[in-house]
Order: C-alpha cells, then sequence, then structure tokens
C-alpha cells in the first residue's frame, strides 16, 4: 500500500469543499442557456428569487451555513474553510490554486492514515498552525515544514528521534506536540534546547518514554521562553522528587503537566534541583492493603468440636498479589516474603489507554500478607514498600494491572501419637464409640487442658496445609501513569468454586443442630421429636404441597467478597507525611 502523504490527505479534504460546484464559484448563477439545454438539476432549482434567472448571494451564502441546507459541510480541520466557501460564492474568480494554499492559516489532518510528509506542503506559505495527530507518521524533516509555523502538533504518531525535525526548524515555533509518541533513548534530550527552538513557549512530551529526568530538565533550561510543559506519562514521572525537581530547575515555568505552579510550592522546593546527586533514580510504591469482607465463618456453630476431640483445625487467611519485582535487597520478614513469578508481557484491549503506548517485558513477585484467623471483616493492615529502578517495566506493569488472590489455608493438629489415641471424628457414631475412642491416660493428662489446646499448637503435630483459592481481581493501575499520586479501590473478587463436599445441607444442619439441643438439655425429648418429624414431612413434601405457615428454610444470597487495596506513588513530601522516613530531600537544610 501506497504511503500516504500530508498533502493528499489535504487535497482530498479540499474536495470536500466542492469550490467549483452549486452553491459556490461560476455555478452559483443559474442562465437561461443551462435551463434550455436541460443541465438544470435539484440543486440548480432550490432556492429562487423574484428573478428566475439568478440567485442572490445572500441566497447563496445562506445554502452554506443553515443548519437545514444539503450543502452544509464539516469544516473543522480548518478556521479558514467556511471563509474560503463563501469567498467562492461572492467573488468566485478568486479561486484558484496559489490563492488557495497561501489563504490558509490553520490545518487539521487527523486520524488519515498519513505516514509521510511531503515537500509539498510548503505550499501553503502562509501557515502558522498545523495538526497532524493520531497519523502514522514515523519521521519528520524539518525541510518539508513551512518556516511560517507557529504551532506544531505532532500527537499521537511513531515518532522515535527529533533528529530530522530539528534540521532548519520552523525559527519562530511556540508549541511542539510529541505526545504519545515513541520517544525514548536519552539522546533525544539534546534536541531539546534553544539551540532548534528559540521561541518555543508549550512543549508537550507526555506519554513517551523518556526515563532520565537529570538529563532532560537541565537542557530544558535553556529555552528562555518556555512556560507550560507536560511530561505525564514518562517513566521519569516516577521519580520520588520529579515535581520539584523540575520546577526548582525551571524558575519561568508556569505549570507543569497542566497543574499551575504556585508560588508557595516554588518556595517549597527551593535548592531542589542543585541536590540533584542525593536524589537517587529509583521510584518508591506504598501497598496498602486493608480489610477484608464477605468470608463467611468457616466453623459453623452447629459443628462446634469437642473438647477432646481431635484433629485441632486452624483456618487462616492471605491475600497476595504479583508487584513489579524489588530491585533492593528483601526484607528480612517470613511474613511479607516475594516470590518471582514470570517475566511478561501484557496484552490489552483495543482502544484503551495500555494499547495505545508501548509495552515493555517486565518481571514480578508475588507478595503475600500474614495469616489472619476469621473475623468479620478480617483487617490485614498490611504495607510494604516498593523500590523500582527500571522505570519503564514499572509503567507497564502499571498499564498491565495488578492481579490480587484470596487464600484460604486449613491446618489439622494431632497429638504427637495420635494413631494411638485418637479415632477420627468420622467415625464417632454414639456415645459408647466415643469412649472407645478415648485417648490413653498418657492423652488424658494432655487432655485436662482441651479448653486451650489451640494455645499450644506448638506441641502438636502438624498437617501440610490444604490451600484454596476463595477469589481473584485484576485491579486497573492505569491512573498512576496518568499522573495520579494515589490509587485507592475497593475491589470485587471473583468467586472460585467451592469443594460441594464442605457444603452441609439443610437437612444435615438441622439433625445436628437437633442433636446439640437435645444434648444440651435446652430441647425437650418430645419437642425434639416434633421437630425432627415436621422436618421429616418437609422434606417428603413438594414445594406446593408446604403451606405458608411452615417454616422453610432458604439459603441466604452470598456477601460478595471484596478487599481494600491502596497504592501511593510516594513523592518527596508524601514520604515524610507517611512516616515511613524522612527524605534526603528535606534532611539537608539549605
Amino acid at each position: 500500500m501506497a504511503a500516504i502523504t500530508v498533502t493528499a490527505a489535504l487535497e482530498e479534504q479540499l474536495r470536500s469543499l466542492c469550490l467549483g460546484s452549486f452553491p459556490c464559484g461560476t455555478k452559483g448563477t443559474r442562465n437561461k442557456s443551462n435551463l434550455q439545454s436541460g443541465k438544470t438539476s435539484y440543486s440548480d432549482s432550490y432556492w429562487e428569487n423574484d428573478d428566475p434567472n439568478e440567485e442572490t448571494v445572500d441566497a447563496l451564502l445562506e445554502l452554506l451555513t443553515c443548519s437545514w441546507s444539503p450543502w452544509g459541510l464539516e469544516n473543522r480541520w480548518s478556521c479558514e474553510a467556511e471563509q474560503l466557501r463563501q469567498l467562492a460564492v461572492q467573488c468566485p474568480e478568486l479561486i484558484t490554486q496559489q490563492f488557495i494554499y497561501s489563504h490558509f492559516r490553520s490545518l487539521r489532518v487527523v486520524d488519515k492514515e498519513v505516514s509521510n510528509v511531503d515537500e509539498q506542503l510548503l505550499s501553503f506559505s502562509n501557515l502558522e498552525e498545523l495538526v497532524l495527530s493520531a497519523n502514522k507518521i514515523t519521521n519528520v524533516t524539518s525541510s518539508s515544514l513551512p518556516q511560517t509555523l507557529k504551532v506544531l502538533e505532532l500527537g499521537s504518531n511513531q515518532i522515535s528521534t527529533l533528529k530530522d525535525l530539528t534540521v532548519n526548524p520552523p525559527p519562530m515555533l511556540q508549541h511542539l506536540g510529541l505526545a504519545y509518541n515513541r520517544i525514548q533513548h536519552p539522546s533525544e534530550s539534546e534536541y531539546l534546547t534553544a539551540d532548534f527552538w528559540p521561541n518555543i513557549v508549550s512543549l508537550d512530551l507526555s506519554f513517551n518514554d523518556l526515563t532520565d529526568i537529570f538529563d532532560l530538565v537541565p537542557r530544558l533550561c535553556s529555552l528562555q521562553h518556555l512556560r507550560v510543559l507536560v511530561l505525564q506519562g514518562n517513566p521519569l514521572t516516577f521519580f520520588p522528587a520529579y515535581r520539584g525537581f523540575t520546577i526548582d530547575s525551571l524558575p519561568l515555568l508556569f505549570a507543569l503537566d497542566d497543574v499551575p505552579i504556585l508560588p508557595d510550592e516554588r518556595h517549597q522546593f527551593s535548592g531542589l534541583s542543585s541536590r540533584k546527586g542525593a536524589l537517587g533514580k529509583s521510584a518508591m510504591m506504598l501497598v496498602n492493603i486493608g480489610k477484608l469482607r464477605g468470608i463467611p465463618n468457616p466453623i459453623n456453630s452447629l459443628e462446634a468440636q469437642d473438647p477432646g476431640e481431635y484433629p485441632v483445625i486452624t483456618y487462616n487467611y492471605h491475600a497476595s498479589y504479583e508487584f513489579i519485582e524489588d530491585q533492593t535487597s528483601r526484607e528480612e520478614d517470613h511474613i511479607q516474603t516475594a516470590v518471582p513469578v514470570s517475566s511478561k508481557t501484557a496484552k490489552h484491549p483495543q482502544g484503551t489507554l495500555s494499547s495505545l503506548l508501548p509495552q515493555t517485558p517486565f518481571h514480578t513477585g508475588s507478595f503475600k500478607t500474614s495469616g489472619t484467623s476469621w473475623l468479620d471483616p478480617i483487617d490485614f493492615k498490611y504495607n510494604r514498600k516498593h523500590e523500582v529502578k527500571d522505570l519503564l517495566a514499572l509503567k507497564s506493569f502499571f498499564l498491565a494491572g495488578m492481579m490480587v488472590i484470596v487464600t484460604e489455608e486449613k491446618t489439622s493438629f494431632w497429638p504427637l501419637d495420635h494413631d494411638k489415641t485418637t479415632v477420627p471424628k468420622s467415625a464417632k457414631k454414639g456415645g459408647k464409640e466415643k469412649d472407645k475412642g478415648r485417648p490413653s491416660s498418657k492423652a488424658s493428662k494432655a487432655g485436662a487442658k482441651t479448653k486451650n489446646k489451640k494455645e499450644h499448637l506448638d506441641e502438636l503435630q502438624r498437617d501440610p496445609p490444604v490451600l484454596k483459592t476463595l477469589g481473584v481481581a485484576h485491579v486497573t493501575l492505569e491512573s498512576l501513569v496518568l499522573g495520579e499520586m494515589t490509587m485507592s479501590t475497593i475491589c470485587k473478587l471473583k468467586m472460585c468454586c467451592t469443594d460441594p463436599e464442605e457444603q452441609p445441607t439443610l437437612i444435615e444442619k438441622d439433625s445436628k443442630k437437633s442433636k446439640d439441643r437435645k444434648k444440651s438439655g435446652r430441647e425437650s425429648v418430645d419437642t425434639h421429636k416434633n421437630s425432627a418429624s415436621s422436618a421429616g414431612k418437609s422434606k417428603n413434601k413438594m414445594p406446593s404441597e408446604i403451606s405458608p405457615g411452615e417454616e422453610q428454610q432458604v439459603l441466604p444470597e452470598p456477601v460478595p467478597l471484596t478487599l481494600e487495596i491502596q497504592i501511593i506513588r510516594l513523592n518527596s513530601t508524601s514520604e515524610a507525611e507517611l512516616g515511613l522516613g524522612k527524605s534526603e530531600v528535606f534532611m539537608h537544610k539549605p
């Protein structure tokens, strides 16, 4: 497929103006010769005045502007397009190719699959604003650009180098837009100085892959007229001191990342640029995991364990998440561990921010909270600080998102000689069998403390824990790339299938409940028989046969499984505010 040039796309837009056809141009006036020759069309007879041989200029102009006219066109690609059409009605003899090229001051060629900025663009001799966003441009040669340009917008293309653009750039350029491109190499910052852009006022480099803030920002200092700078979406913005270092290095800047710079903020970061050696080059992230809700009590009150019964079963819950691997030595904490998982490249749906930006493979690890017994809710109170040096990989990780898993850990504890002294719970059917299964005299001494046996689990033999995944969720982190410093969410986890054998039926629950009541003396024998009888009758009845007065148990709807998660991008002030240790930036007094 042949490359589409800018001028080819512009000529297509110019043809849409219909400058040589009704109601524009010489065809805007009817004459008798056209009528007699049978060339009259619907458009020729659409609008008439008292003289049937000619339309007035006002009538023709109204056809171009009124909302119901079929000749109204979408002319947002240039502010001068509508004015040119009106000139084609008022003075059609002026509309020549040279006049058209010299008429335009602004042009927009957006999403036209343009891949080549050709030299014919120089024909637009008075062009001041050129927008070529959302195309397929990989390189721009400055020799193809009119020297009159003041605004050049090249966002959402595939540009990776500025070398050819800076050979002979437009000297009066005031705005340069390069957002959503592929500028990555640190050497590209050498093309962003006053030697090439002496009059630049606004520079948009957002959502590229620039990583070295200590090389880029000092070069931008030479741009004496720079007042607006946009760098968000670049990995260099993950540095804790990014905003403070940039503001202090560029004292004439009015706004950074579309946020105005106030005097107190400039005063706060005063002197920071002179201490760049102490700022470090790693991103600092804080992960907080809070309350977990929606887990039912694993030990049903109807299945309470007898005091002398073994095994002792405990349930613990963990929340684990995958995060880009630390580059620092891990903490010697058996609770907060990191396990390598894989190297991966994220896949994203079309049309999302993630699909528009290039991706870098990243290596993740799995991090887990401490085991916590059941509560409603379970509050993990987990926090961990992650230090990441590979900023390109961190950006790709944020765009991919984070997986979170909630796990149940079931552990059984037995006496050291449990094969001789205990009988499994499933073998107990009556009081006599319970007597046979009683522990020996040696175990009976330990059984005297059965009420507190969970406090002495270290003295018991432990079975390998049984792990069960209760729920998983994908947490979106794109907002951290967009410039947000904090991402807080209550994620709803997708419930995993549970083992049906672990779900007691309603009849089993009723039976156990009756036995417990009979055993505790809270219900008489007759009452127990009546309740068992009624339960049996209800069991044999069809749903339509159950009377409204009879009690019918209905399982409640499960409570959604939710988990509180917060991720904070630490900067030079937030780290101190969170009590994680003062930054070197503020420990040094100028």
